[in-house]
């Protein structure tokens, strides 16, 4: 089965498996698109056998997805939960090779890692976990931290991955890397 519908279809799709009990309205203003545009998506979803709307009194309606509703937006969901892995497995691919030449054992003990506690630090921490034995708390998210730690050690090579933090250390006079700047991800 090929999904052939557009992502306002397939957010409303999501919006009514999520919402049994959704109006227009409130379908609307998920999308991000006019109650007469509603109107339409609706409509084009019912002929495609999608969904299929109860009328409940004259002027309330309740959505369902049908079996092939259900199953569209499942075959979607699968495409779109393989292609992020497969584009993270080339990140983390891209990411280990940077990191490879950097994380030498006489670098090892001057290089840490500055930004902001997000998704990137948690693959990051894990990366540095498994792949290079390095220790996760190198990586620093707070700026307390950060200074606590230049008072101790000038010295050191601080990596980022991104702009805020950049302009940071730029600001403090600190030498550091963009590990970002190098990867593309297609």
């Amino acid at each position: 089965m090929q999904s052939d519908y557009t992502p306002k279809e397939f957010s409303i799709l999501s919006y009514i498996d999520q919402n049994s009990d959704a109006t227009q309205r409130q379908l609307s203003e998920h999308v991000g698109v006019s109650l007469g545009t509603i109107n339409i998506l609706i409509k084009r979803l019912v002929k495609k056998g999608l969904i299929k709307i109860d009328r409940l009194q004259p002027n309330s309606v309740k959505y369902f997805l049908t079996p092939a509703g259900i199953a569209s937006k499942l075959e979607r969901t699968y495409g779109y939960i393989l292609r992020t892995y497969r584009e993270l497995s080339v990140f983390r691919a891209r990411l280990t090779a940077i990191l490879r030449p950097l994380l030498t054992e006489q670098q090892k003990a001057t290089i840490w890692f500055f930004g902001p506690d997000d998704d990137f630090a948690l693959l990051l921490k894990e990366l540095l976990d498994s792949a290079f034995d390095f220790p996760s708390n190198r990586v620093l998210s707070e700026q307390k931290d950060l200074t606590a730690l230049l008072k101790q050690e000038p010295k050191l090579h601080l990596l980022t991955w991104n702009t805020a933090s950049d302009e940071l250390l730029q600001s403090l006079g600190v030498k550091h890397t963009n590990i970002l700047a190098s990867i593309s991800v297609e």
